[in-house]
Formats: structure tokens, C-alpha cells, sequence
């Protein structure tokens, strides 16, 4: 499916950001074996000219919320691993799956739907957005949507130990911060659960549901009390699926997140309950956030089975929608960051 994503309109997007580097160096001069990320195949790195220089692994997934704007900001942040160089794309989407540029500050400041970079073995960085571009200067909107990010290794064990984070604030409304976790493209699934507490107040529970799948797709959300039983259940509006742009080839999908009782519409039980996200046969990725009063926390969200599917192992049982939208063209060298 989300394989199937986009590389060829990807390229074009940053062509302006690549050429020839002679910065870190991300890929093998030999081909290397990156069987062990999920059977992914090697991408040709290329010079300005058209010549392969190399073969690299990746990894690939969403980041399925960003808020940038308004009261809001969002960063990213990630490092290459001690064993070896790595190179980044950052694209940038709203909530329907389509192009979204940002104004970026920190090691980029520009405009643009696209940030690509490569870093030495070690070296962390940190990409702030500050809002839409076309909200700029005041940015008194909050833009909301989605971040596809590809990270190229010259080897599986370097890609393996690539771990981004994206971090949400609000800085000095709110006195915290949130850290989410990448959803990889190899780890999706059809029925996610966290558990919560919510009572109107001071505890509220949030959630963002990415579509996955080719399907536009309503979500059922399920709430269960601390007895087990089934108290509320609501739908999300439908979500865009993939989209598809010909030639097997799928881009981003569309995202949606609300406060949960903005989806449930019966009362929520008091105390611990849990969170039931059932997409049918649909797969998405599921982020869920946790307030209590001053402070806010990422909810440990899972692999689950909705009751009435017929009985599975809970896993990412999909083919990785992600290779061949990475490996259906290859790539121009990435530069260093600026200086």
C-alpha cells in the first residue's frame, strides 16, 4: 500500500535541497543486505550526474500529528546512530493527505513541504515548525496535519538504531511538553487500545487516528469501564485513505484527532477505562495523549483485536507499505545540514 508512496513527486519536491555531497556519507560503495528491515531491497544513491555512487537501507513511517501554529509548536528531532552516517526526508502534509508547507526554524529556517539533510555518525539535530506558510508572520492559526519521514543508512544495523522523536508544545499556556513516538510504515494495524482517564475536568484523553489504507475509512472508537464492559462506542468522520496517484503508486493519507468524548457522546465512565480504535479491515496508525491538569503524557498505545473480528495475533500483519514508495526511484545524494 503506502509503498506505493509518492518517491517520484518526493523527488522533484526536494531535487532543490539534493546534490552532489561531500558531507556524511550514508550509503555502501557495495550493496548491502537490508533483508532484515522487513525485506527491503537497497536504494541507488546518485551524483549530479546520474551515476550511482552507492546503495543505502532505510526505514520509513509517519508522524501522525504535528500542531504548528497558534498556541502550538511542533519540533522534530533525531540523531544518527555512533555506527554510522544517516540521510533524512521530512514531508509535510495536512489533514486530507495533501502538500503543506511550513516555515521552519533552527538548522532550516525556510518555506517549503520538504526538509532533507544528512547527518554525521552522532550528530543530533532538531527541526522546529512554526506554523503554514501561508499564516506567516503572526502564524495565529494552528496548522494540523501529517509528517512522512525516510531515514537512509549505509547498512540494517544503522538504520535499526534510527529513533526520531516529534514534540509537541505550548509553551506558556501549557507548562509541558509531549514526545510521540514515529508510527513505522511496517508497523500498522486494524484495532489499537490505550487506556485512560477522562472525567471533563482536569483528566482528558485525546486521540489521532491516520489512515493507513487505500479505503477512505470511518473508525469505530469503543469505551470500556474498569469492569470490562462496553459503556459508549462513537464513529470518526471519515478519513481520506492513501491517495492514489497511478502507476501503484499511493501517497499520504489523511489524519484526524479530537478530545475523545468529542467522538463518544455518552458520558465517559469515571476512573480507568480503555480505549478501543477499530478500523474493520482498515489499517492506521493511532496516536493517544493523556491530560492531567498541569501536566500531559503519550499514552502506551497497542496491537489489539476488536471483539467481534474473527480471533488473530495481534501484530503488524501487512505487507510494508512503505518500500515501494522509497524504492520505485532513486535517490539524489542529500547534502550536510547548513552551517
Amino acid at each position: 500500500m503506502k509503498s506505493l508512496h509518492l518517491i517520484g513527486l518526493m523527488a522533484l519536491a526536494v531535487a532543490g535541497l539534493h546534490g552532489q555531497s561531500t558531507g556524511p556519507v550514508y550509503w555502501s560503495t557495495t550493496q548491502p543486505d537490508c533483508s532484515s528491515l522487513n525485506n527491503e531491497s537497497a536504494v541507488p544513491i546518485k551524483d549530479n550526474s546520474g551515476a550511482t555512487i552507492g546503495y543505502s537501507c532505510y526505514v520509513s513511517g509517519t508522524f501522525v500529528w504535528l500542531a504548528a501554529g497558534g498556541e502550538w509548536g511542533t519540533s522534530i528531532r533525531v540523531a544518527a546512530p555512533a555506527a554510522g552516517a544517516v540521510g533524512v526526508d521530512y514531508f509535510f502534509y495536512d489533514t486530507n493527505g495533501n502538500d503543506l508547507s511550513l516555515d521552519t526554524t533552527g538548522v532550516f529556517t525556510g518555506s517549503s513541504n520538504a526538509v532533507s539533510f544528512a547527518l554525521y555518525a552522532n550528530q543530533p539535530t532538531e527541526i522546529a515548525l512554526r506554523g503554514a506558510t501561508s499564516d506567516a508572520p503572526s502564524y495565529g492559526s494552528t496548522a494540523t496535519g501529517s509528517v512522512y519521514a525516510v531515514f537512509y543508512c549505509p547498512d540494517a544495523a544503522t538504520c535499526n538504531d534510527v529513533l526520531p522523536q516529534l514534540i509537541y508544545s505550548a509553551l506558556p499556556t501549557y507548562p509541558w511538553s509531549l514526545s510521540v513516538p514515529i508510527a513505522w510504515d511496517a508497523a500498522v494495524w486494524t484495532q489499537w487500545s490505550a487506556q485512560g482517564i477522562d472525567d471533563g475536568r482536569a483528566h482528558r484523553v485525546s486521540l489521532v487516528i491516520y489512515n493507513e489504507d487505500k479505503t477512505a475509512t470511518s473508525y469505530t472508537v469503543k469505551v470500556y469501564n474498569s469492569a470490562g464492559t462496553l459503556v459508549g462506542s462513537g464513529k470518526t468522520p471519515l478519513i481520506p485513505p492513501l491517495k492514489d496517484l497511478g502507476n501503484g503508486t499511493l501517497g499520504e493519507g489523511g489524519t484526524y484527532g479530537a478530545l475523545l468524548s468529542d467522538v463518544i457522546s455518552k458520558p465517559l465512565p469515571s476512573g480507568i477505562f480503555k480505549v478501543l480504535v477499530d478500523g474493520g479491515s482498515s489499517y492506521s496508525a493511532v496516536e493517544m495523549l493523556q491530560i492531567n491538569g498541569l501536566s500531559a503524557t503519550t499514552l502506551q498505545v497497542a496491537y489489539d483485536s476488536a471483539p467481534i473480528s474473527v480471533a488473530r495475533a495481534a501484530a503488524a500483519g501487512r505487507p510494508n507499505a512503505g518500500r515501494m514508495r522509497v524504492e520505485s526511484m532513486p535517490r539524489p545524494v542529500i547534502n550536510a545540514l547548513p552551517n
